[in-house]
């Protein structure tokens, strides 16, 4: 599908708001549980909080969410994820706007362009004593039309977690940076404070997220039933900034070298009413 899309609204709105496409979370394992992470201890969960690289497990993910399938055949995330046994962790995630096509303020067309968004980030995490940390270094960047240079961004995330007995708690600082100037234009990184909270009831945990924008806020709710070579999942997410809502569910099958995952959203706004994520993982 293509997308009529002038340079008027791409240089104003799209600009304004292009880097909160890095708050979208690139792991299925959490996205089934209303985007919930922070306190859930887990490899995978690793957007959530840079402290659980401490874990020390070597792990790979590949992932893929088709983003508003309802809208555009062409639009969609992909993520790798790589964890070390020594505490290091990359993360590389692409955002990919699809085929759009470029007109001018007349409404002119000016031909067919692909544009993108893109982070790389590298972490490291370490225990003390009952506490897990860590911290991460994400590299941001826009490739939107050729002659428009955006630039790169910096940020960084810091994390803490603990267990206390079948509680869990976890508190996390996202996208601590600067900004970049585009066309008289400034791209604020969406930095936000966050704290999770989890609750382990024999093969069931319950978690909760909450977390707290310059301009917004979300929370995340879900539970995970855990059988083992297989985990269900159900979560409730709304977000303020959009004012949405989501139901999600999924769940993951683990043959020990490799597992899948599956996650859903469902709501009822008739902009974004689904989205499907997939990914593979080999625990190496």
């Amino acid at each position: 599908m293509k997308k009529l899309l002038s340079l008027l609204i791409l240089t104003g709105t799209l600009f304004a708001q292009a880097n909160d496409i890095f708050t979208l979370n690139p792991s299925v394992n959490s996205s089934a549980m209303g985007n919930v992470g922070i306190a859930h201890a887990d490899v995978k969960n690793i957007f959530h909080n840079p402290a659980f690289a401490g874990l020390n497990k070597r792990y790979q993910e590949i992932s893929y969410v088709d983003w508003l399938p309802n809208l555009t055949d062409d639009m969609g995330y992909q993520n790798i994820l790589y964890t070390s046994s020594l505490g290091w962790s990359s993360e590389i995630f692409y955002f990919n706007y699809g085929t759009q096509q470029q007109s001018d303020v007349d409404g002119i067309i000016l031909g067919d362009f692909e544009s993108a968004s893109y982070r790389i980030s590298g972490g490291y995490g370490f225990a003390i004593k009952d506490w897990m940390f860590g911290a991460r270094l994400n590299i941001y960047n826009h490739n939107f039309i050729d002659d428009i240079d955006i630039g790169m961004n910096y940020g960084f995330d810091l994390g803490a977690y603990k267990e206390f007995g079948n509680t869990s708690l976890g508190i996390v600082l996202k996208d601590v940076g600067g900004e970049t100037e585009v066309l008289d234009q400034s791209l604020n990184l969406p930095m936000s404070v966050g704290i999770g909270v989890g609750q382990k009831f024999g093969d069931f945990t319950l978690a909760s997220d909450v977390k707290v924008f310059e301009d917004y806020n979300s929370i995340g709710i879900g539970g995970v039933y855990d059988l083992g070579i297989a985990s269900f999942k159900l979560g409730y997410y709304t977000e303020s900034e959009f004012e949405v809502d989501y139901l999600t569910l999924g769940g993951s099958i683990d043959a020990g070298i490799v597992d899948l995952s599956l996650a859903y959203y469902y709501n009822t706004d008739s902009f974004h009413n689904e989205t499907i994520m997939l990914s593979f993982g080999f625990d190496l």
